[in-house]
């Protein structure tokens, strides 16, 4: 009879194989475990959700208004809303006025993306909260996250309001 340390060399190359094979298998199954709950279990945490909406209406209100009107002059959404509000003396090469523009551009802009992306939305501009003078989406009746933006101006302060639901 063959004691342990006289086994042929077969029988313990044999044993190390199998115990590497061993080793990779229970490393591939560890890196599946991690791969299924960081990257297929994990779900957005609740509270992330509440910041996120209201980054969003503030991200999209300060982009809209930043936005250079290419068929007048190069002026900002900011700068129209304020002729809107106060004079409509601007009137755009595609013969719109400050306030037309400005409700086409923010009815574009609000289509191909908060539409697209099957968010309602309430957009105003006012300087009387009962009279805007711009006013698009359906508004939110239940939970929303909003943003109020106020714009100063010579003859009233003119508020730019965005509700996501």
């Amino acid at each position: 009879m063959r004691t342990r340390k006289n086994k042929p060399l077969f029988f313990r190359k044999a044993q190390m194989e199998i115990l590497g094979l061993a080793i990779v298998v229970v490393i591939v199954l560890v890196a599946m475990i991690f791969v299924l709950r960081f990257l297929i279990l994990d779900k957005e945490p609740e509270y992330r959700k509440p910041f996120l909406s209201s980054e969003m209406a503030s991200n999209m209100l300060n982009s809209f208004l930043k936005t250079a009107a290419a068929q007048c002059s190069q002026l900002t959404m900011t700068e129209l809303l304020v002729d809107c509000a106060q004079s409509k003396t601007i009137t755009c090469s595609d013969g719109k006025n400050s306030c037309d523009y400005a409700e086409a551009t923010a009815k574009s802009i609000f289509n191909k993306t908060l539409s697209e992306w099957r968010v309602k939305y309430g957009f105003s501009a006012y300087t009387d909260v009962d009279n805007p003078f711009i006013s698009l989406g359906e508004g939110c009746t239940g939970e929303k996250r909003s943003k109020l933006f106020a714009i100063p101006s010579s003859t009233a302060t003119v508020y730019v309001y965005l509700e996501l639901c």
